[in-house]
């Protein structure tokens, strides 16, 4: 599988990235072999530089991670009482972006995560805000799954209960009918 024919730092370097390969096949098999797949409707797509993938686009020849809202709710919940800008006072209850992307392994490299609606609108998280502050995909605000009515059924929330936030995303930036999430450059 992976031939090491170099010697000293040269033979650890290629032996490291050999083990590494070896290593995120295996993971991204056992996502498969494990049933790490939606049984429901998908909810969300990860995609771009991520290392665990459940699916495979032949046209593209790129892996992504898709998840119904079960395994969303598998995660451990994050929930705050924010006040959204469009919808008033709410507590929210999600997934942290940043416990998503290292769940599936995302490039350490990564300066943004683009966070895609159903209409096709794009918003930029910064990869190190994603890190420092609690920003969240919701599933349920007051306890109650999100309709459609009001954003749902997945959504972009930001803590904009703490100090500065706000002035980082202003309120356009939170992503209603949230779909995918794409980690770049």
């Amino acid at each position: 599988m992976c031939d090491v024919r170099v010697r000293g730092k040269e033979e650890h370097v290629k032996r490291t990235l050999c083990l590494g390969a070896v290593l995120v096949a295996l993971i991204s098999a056992s996502a498969w072999a494990t049933g790490l797949v939606p049984t429901g409707d998908v909810a969300l797509t990860l995609s771009g530089s991520i290392f665990l993938t459940n699916t495979w686009d032949e046209a593209t020849q790129v892996g992504g991670f898709q998840f119904d809202l079960d395994m969303l709710k598998a995660f451990p919940v994050t929930s705050y009482t924010v006040t959204d800008p469009w919808l008033g006072e709410k507590t929210y209850g999600g997934v942290l972006l940043i416990d998503l992307l290292s769940w599936v392994g995302y490039d350490l490299n990564a300066e943004n995560i683009v966070v895609v609606a159903s209409d096709g609108m794009e918003f930029t998280v910064k990869t190190a805000d994603a890190k420092t502050y609690p920003i969240m995909i919701a599933y349920s605000a007051n306890n109650k799954v999100i309709k459609a009515s009001s954003g749902g059924p997945l959504k972009l929330v930001y803590p904009y209960q703490i100090a500065g936030v706000e002035d980082l995303y202003s309120p356009d930036n939170w992503a209603w009918y949230v779909i995918g999430i794409r980690v770049g450059q």
